[in-house]
């Protein structure tokens, strides 16, 4: 009897141990899979911010009116080669996708005015400065606000020419010509990439060659697109190609929001609710955007017994919420545990920009 006692008494001791450690692997693999959940979140809205924060670079002075041209562009080592998008420092698209156009010079460039375009070449107003060969340039024309260009330096700053009488001068212009040329940065024999057929988009007449900006991204611009695919936050350059070419950034994120935000008052902030919104704006509320709202939704890994969010998960400070029914209509979201991560992102190249 004595010893069925004490089988009784340590068989009930060995069920508390491995029911306690049952609840602790359990507690344990929570907690696991959701600081996993917070290094992902935190990690894919820093990549997000950092590259908005970029936005606008080598044209954040460029005049309002141009904002959201259509920008005609060509690479010829894209496919489809030639492609357009429109100029803004940063796209929304569905509210789900984001793409950010940001130059790469290490100058803060605020235009230089030519006064005619013809056959590739402009004639500067002032100078050729700070335009060297493989500078990728947006060009704008005062007659048509409507579509702009995209082209790369072929000559500029510190190029000479040879006249009839064969005097040597510093050439004042500045070619944007489907040729070779020694690119500035590398030194080396280039062929360019971003003159095609609409190179002479900007001329007008012969009698009126028209006027306008150019402005410069530098020799490596970028038009970044965010979005999701099979729950996975993605990144890839539109310049180079489409999200074909799209890279993983960050697993279990589940949803990705953004909005804009616009002092439609001229009130010098955004204090209105009705001054955040996913649809582009239009003009002249286009050129008042000073901030974007963005918010990624992350899962945590571990599937929990009990539903542990009984509620979709909200943002913009609780005031929307995400549609979790997109995700899984069968309510099976529940058993797993959620993260938000969600900044504004001032726009701070267009505000600098336009003070000037």
């Amino acid at each position: 009897v004595e010893m069925m006692v004490g089988l009784v008494i340590g068989l009930l001791t060995l069920l508390a141990i491995y029911q306690l450690f049952g609840v602790s692997e359990g507690r344990r693999r929570t907690v696991a899979a959701v600081s996993q959940a917070q290094s992902i979140g935190a990690m894919a809205l820093f990549s997000i911010e950092r590259e908005i924060r970029s936005a606008g670079l080598g044209f954040a002075s460029l005049d309002t009116n141009f904002l959201g041209c259509k920008v005609r562009a060509t690479n010829t080592a894209r496919t489809p080669a030639e492609f357009t998008f429109p100029l803004q420092p940063v796209l929304i698209k569905d509210g789900k996708e984001i793409w950010v156009l940001s130059g790469s010079s290490s100058n803060m460039f605020v235009g230089a005015r030519y006064s005619a375009s013809q056959n590739g070449e402009f004639k500067m107003e002032m100078s050729n400065a700070g335009l060297q060969t493989g500078d990728v340039l947006i060009g704008t024309s005062d007659a048509d606000t409507a579509e702009c260009l995209m082209m790369e330096v072929t000559k500029g700053a510190g190029d000479t020419v040879t006249l009839p009488n064969a005097d040597v001068e510093t050439y004042q212009g500045v070619e944007h010509r489907a040729t070779s040329y020694t690119n500035y940065y590398t030194g080396a024999a280039t062929a360019a990439t971003h003159n095609g057929s609409y190179n002479n988009m900007l001329d007008l007449s012969a009698a009126s060659l028209g006027e306008g900006w150019l402005y410069s991204l530098g020799p490596k611009p970028t038009l970044t697109g965010w979005k999701l695919k099979d729950q996975q936050l993605t990144r890839y350059d539109y310049l180079e190609g489409g999200d074909e070419r799209s890279v993983p950034v960050a697993n279990e994120v589940l949803q990705l929001v953004a909005e804009y935000g616009y002092d439609e008052d001229n009130s010098g902030k955004i204090d209105k609710s009705g001054e955040w919104t996913a649809t582009t704006p239009a003009q002249p509320n286009l050129g008042k955007l000073i901030a974007v709202r963005v918010a990624v939704l992350v899962r945590s890994s571990q599937y929990e017994k009990d539903e542990v969010t009984p509620t979709n998960p909200r943002w913009a400070s609780g005031s929307k919420e995400f549609d979790m029914s997109a995700i899984d209509p069968t309510g099976d979201w529940k058993h797993f545990r959620y993260r938000v991560y969600e900044s504004v992102i001032p726009l701070r190249n267009t505000i600098w920009g336009q003070m000037q």
